[in-house]
């Protein structure tokens, strides 16, 4: 495995962190950092159940909120020619995956592979061709087991609260992977 540079390094354990607080409120534990040229400029966590009832939506995933609260940021980097970098602790799903290829997301780093919604190792290159041009590189560093163990203690807790069908699928899917 290619040795990592120490900022794209330390953005991973800044999505980790940003986990951590999503996992505190009873969030889904993935967090997400967004970088332009080496500078971070935001950090941001899974909202998808909890926190602020009144924003929920499934759209609400760390990545996509990421993008969507720094539209005007990305499409400046995009114009000026900067490197736009995404970091996750989980595998970007397909609408994750998508908005970053349509904001022009330069990188993708990922800690945890996602065997129920991960889409990085989708085949771009029969989905036109707009795709082949602005495909971003992707790359799985396994930097730490941390998010793997948030999400199954997430997924335990989520159990004991009764909410069992989802919780159960997805311990199955990890303990295969």
């Amino acid at each position: 495995m290619k040795e990592l540079a120490l900022f794209d390094k330390q953005c991973l354990e800044d999505a980790i962190k940003a986990a951590k607080d999503a996992y505190e409120i009873g969030n889904y534990p993935v967090g997400a950092v967004l970088a332009v040229d080496g500078e971070v400029i935001a950090v941001g966590y899974n909202e998808l159940d909890r926190g602020n009832p009144e924003r929920r939506s499934y759209v609400n995933h760390a990545e996509n909120l990421l993008i969507i609260k720094n539209g005007i940021a990305l499409s400046d980097a995009y114009k000026g020619g900067k490197i736009i970098s995404l970091y996750s602790t989980l595998e970007p799903c397909i609408q994750c995956l998508g908005a970053s290829v349509t904001n022009h997301v330069n990188r993708i780093l990922f800690i945890e592979s996602d065997p129920n919604g991960g889409a990085c190792n989708l085949r771009h290159d029969n989905i036109g061709i707009w795709y082949k041009e602005v495909w971003p590189e992707i790359i799985q560093y396994p930097l730490s087991q941390e998010p793997k163990k948030m999400m199954i203690e997430f997924f335990h807790n989520e159990i004991k609260k009764g909410h069992t069908e989802w919780p159960k699928k997805m311990l199955r899917l990890y303990k295969a992977s």
